[in-house]
């Protein structure tokens, strides 16, 4: 595949393979089609018409051009000027191969756009052909001179000519030409690598690959359960979270116990390809829509469907996890089949809606503003760009995860679960992405532990556990996990 591409969950090639691949390809291009450039330099230098009714005119045809060169010039003459050109090819290849991997990956990450769409491919394929032509087209010019020259030769070797046209000709010579070349060569490339990004797409939706696997590496989320000494009390806000329940026992006389169960978010897919989803809460209408979109996105109004699982998500905690996994498939399912983002782009832009509405929601509803934070970090594990978290959801998450360490927060049980729990899923996640404002929200954390009150016992083994799991490299130390941890059937 050309370009980035998401739904390989990080297996694509290395941006030095990728380099190094347009190298070759350039390479064995040029060395092909170099007597045909030859060819087509002579036509365009040639005054006369190309045409046997012009006396005059020493070329008039293909063929009789590739004869008359070979009886004059000799089988060397279709590769004049082939060192500079090999270079031009190399050098081209390269910078247009890596620019184009780089700029695709970056439109991936920091914008709503899926990194496969038609007008991706075209504006990122043309400003890669224009960064390529930037950097080769000094030996653009080259080429150009030795493959025009005939007999006597006007420069000898590489090194006359370069010396020769910048004594004679000044050193902006080298850019003769380049304001046509980047005005054609911008919809070209545009049109070439989105073109070609559709046909594949087209015959892989025409002739499906046998053998796919529908999945993607899974993420280990973990769950929080409350209990009292005795082994019951009231269950945590995200027990739903949790995949398996334990056997609760008391922790030295707090009356909690805190259970981190930790379990695979996105299951792979089996041979049939179908995955069940606990859906049963919606109206049959809607899980009818929900269950098309995860088999033929382009068949339902993603738009709305987007809508449903955001709507519900901020009722339904429990539901969060189905959300994730569903939202997932469905960006999966519409990449692979119509090379769109419609669903991701309408989900981003009501995950950004929500968010810029945060404080109206934790005042309007509790539960809301939890549910919310627990399904932006959901998604934030989620969609991944090279295997790594999106960019632009970074901020929003460590945001959200600020507001839940304010004091106000920290005395309501509710968003100490959400704090702990959602830094247990993508803490560590968050910190490669940005270590300084990881650093603030911890000061933030211990100053809340040590606040003289408002804080419960539970309030305060939680803030306690999490402050040494990050101290412990985002793991947990067989001291820690004795004196906070139940151990789990397997």
């Amino acid at each position: 595949m050309v370009g980035y591409d998401p739904t390989t969950d990080g297996r694509n090639v290395s941006k030095v393979e990728v380099a190094v691949a347009g190298s070759v390809s350039g390479l064995v291009t040029r060395a092909l089609i170099s007597p045909l450039d030859v060819i087509k330099i002579r036509f365009q230098l040639q005054i006369e018409r190309l045409s046997r009714r012009d006396p005059s005119a020493k070329y008039h045809g293909i063929l009789q051009a590739a004869r008359q060169i070979l009886r004059d010039e000799g089988p060397t003459a279709f590769w004049k000027g082939h060192i500079p050109a090999q270079l031009l090819s190399v050098g081209y290849g390269a910078v247009q191969f890596l620019s184009f991997e780089l700029l695709t990956e970056l439109v991936h990450g920091a914008t709503a756009h899926d990194a496969r769409e038609f007008s991706v491919h075209f504006v990122c394929g043309g400003l890669s052909a224009c960064m390529a032509t930037l950097t080769v087209h000094p030996v653009d010019v080259l080429r150009t001179r030795f493959a025009a020259q005939g007999e006597p030769r006007v420069y000898k070797t590489l090194r006359d000519a370069v010396v020769t046209m910048h004594r004679t000709e000044g050193p902006l010579v080298f850019y003769k030409g380049l304001t046509p070349t980047l005005i054609a060569i911008f919809p070209y490339a545009g049109f070439q690598f989105s073109c070609y990004s559709s046909l594949k797409s087209a015959s892989e939706w025409v002739v499906p690959a046998r053998g796919k696997q529908n999945g993607a590496a899974l993420q280990r989320p973990a769950g929080l359960r409350r209990a009292g000494a005795s082994g019951g009390g009231r269950p945590g806000l995200l027990q739903g979270l949790v995949s398996q329940p334990a056997e609760g026992r008391a922790l030295h006389g707090l009356g909690v116990l805190l259970v981190l169960s930790v379990f695979p978010a996105r299951m792979v897919m089996g041979e049939s390809g179908r995955e069940e989803y606990k859906i049963q809460s919606f109206d049959a209408d809607t899980q009818q829509l929900l269950k098309t979109a995860l088999k033929d996105p382009g068949a339902v109004d993603l738009d709305k469907v987007a809508n449903v699982i955001v709507d519900h998500s901020l009722q339904d905690c429990v539901f969060i996890k189905e959300a994730g996994r569903m939202c997932y498939a469905i960006i999966q399912a519409e990449s692979t089949q119509a090379g769109q983002s419609v669903f991701r782009r309408e989900l981003l832009n009501r995950l950004q809606q929500e968010y810029q509405a945060r404080e109206q929601l934790r005042a309007r509803s509790l539960q809301g503003w939890v549910c919310y934070v627990t399904f932006i970090c959901n998604i934030f594990d989620y969609l991944r760009v090279n295997n790594m978290p999106m960019m632009a959801l970074v901020n929003p998450v460590y945001d959200c995860l600020f507001r839940l360490a304010q004091p106000d927060s920290l005395s309501t049980e509710e968003e100490v679960d959400c704090l702990v729990l959602q830094l247990h899923r993508v803490g560590e996640q968050l910190e490669k992405m940005n270590g300084q404002r990881m650093d603030e929200l911890f000061v933030l954390i211990r100053d809340g532990f040590l606040l003289p009150r408002g804080l419960s016992s539970l309030a305060q083994l939680l803030l306690l556990e999490i402050i040494e799991f990050r101290a412990a490299g985002w793991t947990t130390t067989p001291a820690a996990h004795k004196y906070y941890y139940s151990e789990l059937p397997d």
